[in-house]
Parts: structure tokens; sequence; C-alpha cells
């Protein structure tokens, strides 16, 4: 509205309608929404709020799809559908599902405190889990380390796809970063190029530190929130092409 003294404001719900001496606000018109604790549990999955961490970036559903094939990305973690039913987690090292969530809200999410299950995002994120389960594998999903070798050479436009589908959606554009999802993560590949230099360490060394940090993430010698590439995931053959790629040469 143009006239100065005749406004509308929407406040906290309130619609409000005055001139420059009264104003009135009518009752507020209460819009109840329900929704179910398993939708609520969907929205909670795609959010990095749920670890409750200001310095998280990550939602569950950046790392996993709902079912098989859901995802054009490579997703480091398994599947959402049939979690519920599986036997055990985490290459068979958990057998409950929780403490593989916690895992994951403290290893990749930064979150403070583990669940203890009663938690009322802990009780939606378990009913969407289990709102998947119609239909879904309930063995254990694979989970194979990789050996930490030279995968040998590969192909350069092959390794621009796989970079594109394994690697930028955290750490944006290559050698610019642009559009990462999580502030910290390097620009690849020159960043981690640069934390290696010679004559510290040689061609074999620096594709090695590639390859561990692929198949190991943040865990063992490197540290960080990454999770680890499986090779049922992220194959050799992948892998070398996005060597390739990234032009790190061959000793």
């Amino acid at each position: 509205m143009t006239q100065v003294s005749n406004r509308l404001w929407l406040v906290a719900g309130l619609t409000c309608v005055g001139t420059l001496l009264v104003a009135a606000c009518q009752d507020p018109e209460v819009v109840v929404v329900e929704i179910t604790a398993a939708e609520r549990g969907a929205q909670l999955a795609a959010d990095p709020a749920l670890s409750k961490a200001p310095q998280n970036h990550v939602a569950c559903l950046d790392c996993h799809a709902e079912a098989p094939g859901d995802a054009a990305l490579y997703l480091p973690g398994a599947p959402l559908a049939g979690a519920t039913l599986r036997p055990s987690f985490w290459g068979g090292q958990e057998s409950t599902l929780l403490r593989s969530i916690n895992h994951c809200l403290n290893y990749f999410m930064a979150a403070d405190a583990p669940w203890e299950g009663d938690e009322e995002d802990a009780v939606a994120i378990y009913a969407y889990l289990e709102s998947l389960e119609q239909g879904a594998d309930a063995s254990a999903a694979p989970l194979t380390v990789g050996a930490i070798v030279d995968p040998g050479s590969g192909d350069a436009g092959a390794g621009a796809d796989v970079y594109e589908r394994a690697c930028a959606s955290c750490h944006g554009a290559k050698s610019s970063g642009a559009g990462r999802l999580v502030p910290s993560a390097p620009t690849l590949p020159e960043e981690t190029l640069s934390a290696h230099p010679e004559p510290d360490y040689d061609d074999f060394d620096r594709r090695l530190v590639f390859v561990e940090k692929v198949r190991h993430g943040g865990f063992l010698g490197y540290g960080g929130t990454m999770p680890l590439y499986s090779v049922e995931v992220l194959s050799d053959e992948a892998l070398a092409d996005l060597l390739t790629y990234f032009g790190v040469p061959e000793p």
C-alpha cells in the first residue's frame, strides 16, 4: 500500500490494520498443521540442524540415499531403506542402529552428545526409517575398505564425472572450491598437494595421500569429517580416473 496512514502488518501471526492514530489487531487465526512422526523424520534427515551443532553443514541425506539407485551421486553411506532391519552396521563393527546413528552424529555432524533413543528427534528419525522398510533389503550393507595402493593410470574425462558425483557436493568446483558445502573442505587438488610438498613427499607418496583420504576418510591418520568411500561405492578404476583428472603425476 502506498498511503502512509493505512498500513498492513503481519507480525508473529497477527494481522494488524491501523492508521497513524489508531491501530487495531484482529484475533490471530491459528492454523494447525499436522504431520506424522515419519514425515517429521524425513524433514530432519534433510536438515543439518539435526545435530544441534552450529558448525555442522551436513545432513543425513548428503551421505545416504533413501533407497538403492535413488541418487546419481556416489554417496558414501548405505541406503537408508532397510536400516531398521539390518543385523549389523559400519561394516559389521556395530550391532545396533542407535550406536551407528550416534557415530554419524559424532564423527560427521559435530553433535555434542549421543542420543539415548527417546529424544523427540530420535523417535522421528526412527519412524522415518521404519517407513522405508517395505521391500527393502534387510541384509547388512557391504563395506570393504580398499587397500592403500596406487590404482594406476585412469581416464581424465571419466575422472571429471567421478569428481562431480563424489567430491563436488562437499568440496565445490575443482581448483576453486566454489559452491562447497563444508567451509573447511580443502580445494582439490591444489590444497591437498600443497599440504604435502616436494621433496618431503614424492609423486608416489602424494598419490597415496589421495588414496588414503578417499578410502579412510577422517579415520586413521588424517582426521577431519570426511566419510570413507568403500570399494562397493567407488571402485579402484574410478579412483584411478579421479587421480588422472587431478593431474597427480604417476611415479
